[in-house]
């Protein structure tokens, strides 16, 4: 079970930090209380400002604005 969860939806997405309880629900491809940091090929980390847990997702978890933003 991965530590951050990312749920798309509507209008963005959910990200979760299981570990902190840090969440978010962005309505912009800006991030407040998460990064993403460089991006591999098909993958990009997504760390939690508050308590620094990352965790890799694979790019097809980010919509194709954030994806925009991570690379």
């Amino acid at each position: 079970m991965r530590d951050i969860i990312i749920t798309n939806k509507v209008n963005g997405l959910d990200v979760i930090c299981r570990h902190c309880g840090n969440s978010e629900s962005p309505r912009n491809p800006f991030l407040n209380r998460f990064r993403l940091e460089g991006t591999g090929k098909n993958s990009t980390t997504v760390r939690c400002l508050n308590c620094q847990t990352a965790v890799e997702v694979p790019l097809n978890e980010l919509s194709s604005l954030y994806y925009h933003y991570a690379c």
